[in-house]
């Protein structure tokens, strides 16, 4: 016998679970109701439609990628733009590829909706090369809001587009051998130092 009642939060819990682990097209509100044990029409009187409830979970996602990341905020800003780095792709390594090309593909402006609200983490990492550039760690010539793109597309390139998986490197190797090549051309002598300090600390 279905459900009759169920929290909004545990449907967008159980479709978030369905949409990180295999993508969002494969994804139908029938499934979702096979999965549960509740009614197509308890689905409907809680979401619209598919797009709403794929929202409602984008909003999760990355309310709790936030959440997860400031935690790791701190007063050395090498130490948090690279802690920052690898918690996330740690994360994303668990999330079906499909999941984040299908919703560029097919949602592009909806994601682009969700992350816009969820920016804080955005504007700390740029803070963080600010002021890492203030306080002579990070070169006075580089413009913070070009490097993050830049550090964006290093880093998407390890995670959603796994163009480097014929490798078969591991997260820590791809992470030195690409975003830490780049973090590197942006230090100074005293950024390298703080850099080399961290790399030791996290080889422990």
């Amino acid at each position: 016998m279905p459900i009759t009642k169920i929290s909004k939060k545990e449907v967008v819990d159980i479709a978030l679970q369905e949409y990180l682990h295999n993508g969002i097209q494969s994804f139908t509100i029938k499934h979702l109701t096979k999965l549960i044990g509740i009614s197509t029409k308890t689905v409907y009187k809680l979401f619209n439609d598919k797009t709403a409830l794929l929202q409602a979970c984008l909003t999760t996602h990355y309310s709790r990628l936030t959440n997860e990341l400031l935690k790791l905020d701190s007063d050395n800003e090498i130490e948090t733009i690279l802690n920052m780095t690898y918690r996330v792709v740690e994360l994303e390594f668990d999330v079906n590829p499909r999941f984040y090309a299908e919703l560029n593909t097919y949602y592009p402006k909806l994601q682009s909706q969700v992350i816009m609200i969820h920016s804080k983490i955005f504007e700390i990492l740029v803070d963080k090369i600010q002021q890492g550039k203030q306080n002579g760690l990070f070169l006075s010539e580089i413009n913070p809001d070009v490097c993050l793109i830049a550090y964006q597309q290093l880093y998407s390139g390890i995670t959603r587009e796994k163009i480097y998986n014929s490798l078969n490197l591991s997260v820590p190797e791809l992470i030195k051998n690409i975003i830490m090549v780049y973090f590197r051309g942006m230090c100074t002598s005293s950024g390298l130092l703080k850099l080399e300090q961290y790399e030791q600390s996290f080889a422990k």
